[in-house]
């Protein structure tokens, strides 16, 4: 084989294989071409993910949630605040001349039970103007008096001390009773002089009623 011959073979090879080449390009670009055609189709749609072998669909991400803006209050209109007028009024609470009545001087009743002297005497029982509260009014004045002492007893048996003074008094407020310290119910009370040799009158005694 001359050299021209050679020449002319190597010519011909280059030229298939420029050939071949430029097919298979095409090849590649039409194959391209086609899954771009489908992804297209598709609506561009992306296959699921795989994660050791299995297919799972993405989570949705948390859309963030816009904040109120400060002083949206300022806008809101203010309700009117409803008018009291015309509504019918309270009526005036009035306690009874019984245990605690709020108008001072009211006479509580009584009954007196033993009362012999004029000098060791209750002569009355009033409110105060305090609720539960009661004066008791009288004298305890006997001669060469030490003490005298006020006492209350639910049946005349058992006596306790509501107030004790060396003062006399004459016609006068004695002991300021307040009723809310016992129970409600009919009492008795017990008012007895005492002289400076330790003797005494027979007491005053009356019963009344803290209901």
């Amino acid at each position: 084989m001359t050299s021209a011959d050679a020449e002319t073979a190597a010519g011909q090879r280059t030229s298939w294989r420029l050939r071949v080449d430029v097919a298979l390009l095409g090849a590649v670009a039409l194959a391209i071409l086609a899954g771009l055609a489908a992804i297209a189709g598709r609506g561009f749609a992306r296959p699921p993910d795989v994660v050791d072998g299995l297919a799972y669909e993405p989570l949705p991400t948390v859309t963030a949630t816009t904040a109120p803006t400060p002083g949206w209050w300022a806008t809101v209109p203010v309700t009117a605040t409803p008018s009291m007028a015309g509504l019918p009024g309270l009526p005036k609470v009035s306690l009874g001349s019984g245990g605690g009545g709020l108008q001072a001087g009211e006479p509580v009743k009584f009954e007196t039970l033993n009362c012999p002297r004029a000098d060791v005497k209750i002569t009355a029982v009033t409110t105060t103007g305090k609720a539960g509260w009661w004066n008791i009014v009288g004298t305890a004045a006997i001669p060469n008096q030490e003490y005298w002492k006020g006492e209350l007893s639910p049946n005349g048996q058992g006596w306790a001390m509501l107030y004790r003074s060396n003062a006399a008094v004459q016609d006068g407020t004695l002991i300021e009773f307040n009723t809310r310290t016992v129970p409600r119910g009919e009492y008795q009370i017990r008012l007895t002089a005492v002289d400076r040799t330790g003797n005494y009158p027979e007491p005053c005694v009356i019963r009344v009623s803290t209901k």
